[in-house]
């Protein structure tokens, strides 16, 4: 931190910040769910809500410029969030956290298949912790560790999502910040709604409604909190210090989100829980610092 310049230390302190208010992000998805407000819903008006709050610096032509390049991973990293969203209030929290984090082995492994990528001593070292991780949280002591629930699955394939928007975004990087936070909106709007469509087919209480109109001002207020501005800081705080720092610092997510599941959701958390959270995070680190070498 010390060779670090003074916007260089505010980038990665927003970073750590809004690492640490995404671990919390599971409190509102829950509350509001209790209040019988879907997780679909939720999803799609925080989405609407940040895709709004960036059209005002979008209002001159020139700056959707970029448009062409933004699109597919606003698409991939949106419709990735949504997916988290949903999962965290169809499974155990530490499972919807843990099984998003392991993002850095899905990249590790698709920079190898896809780009040619080296797979060096201590990537494999990390996509193996990262796997160790995963076995541990979904059950290794009851059988083959897989998903055993709809929650489980969407929370892996938000990780898989958000692991291909950002190897797409890093090929193809800008110094703009309001075209990729309203392409990232459209992404988890467009998730949301599809969501919303199916889980209303099947009848989940993800497509709940029914007290939607009664929460609005608490649902803006924890978007214009917990959703937007971290959005906003972290692509920020991603054009003035290196990804693999940003990495590291993103690790107070899962942190805090596996910690404060633990204490305060009222579900089981066990030795496995404990030794899959350890895992994971231990995967991130050590694929992020292998990217800085």
């Amino acid at each position: 931190m010390a060779s670090m310049s003074p916007s260089q230390k505010l980038a990665a302190f927003a970073v750590l910040i809004c690492g640490a208010l995404w671990g919390l992000f599971w409190i509102p998805m829950r509350w509001l769910d209790s209040q019988s407000v879907g997780g679909g819903w939720t999803s799609l008006t925080f989405a609407a809500i940040s895709a709004l709050s960036a059209l005002p610096w979008l209002r001159r032509k020139e700056a959707w410029s970029g448009l062409s390049r933004q699109w597919l991973s606003g698409l991939l990293m949106g419709g990735g969030f949504a997916l988290y969203a949903v999962a965290l209030v169809l499974t155990d929290v530490v499972n919807a956290i843990l099984l998003f984090y392991l993002m850095p082995v899905w990249a590790t492994l698709a920079g190898w298949a896809f780009r040619g990528e080296r797979l060096t001593a201590s990537r494999v070292i990390a996509i193996i912790l990262g796997f160790g991780g995963m076995a541990c949280i979904l059950g290794i002591d009851k059988g083959l560790p897989l998903p055993r629930n709809v929650g489980d699955w969407l929370a892996l394939a938000s990780g898989i999502s958000w692991a291909a928007g950002s190897i797409y975004a890093f090929a193809r990087p800008t110094q703009a910040i309001a075209l990729p936070v309203f392409t990232f909106s459209i992404g988890a709007l467009v998730v949301s709604l599809l969501a919303v469509a199916i889980a209303a087919c099947l009848g989940s209480p993800v497509a709940n409604a029914d007290s939607i109109a009664n929460h609005l001002p608490a649902i803006f207020v924890i978007a214009m909190v917990i959703f937007v501005p971290p959005n906003a800081l972290v692509l920020w705080a991603t054009q003035r210090i290196d990804p693999g720092r940003v990495g590291i610092l993103l690790t107070t997510e899962v942190l805090v989100g596996a910690i404060s599941a633990a204490i305060l959701s009222g579900e089981d958390f066990g030795r496995l829980d404990a030794a899959g959270t350890v895992l994971i995070v231990a995967a991130g680190l050590t694929e992020v610092l292998s990217r800085r070498g």
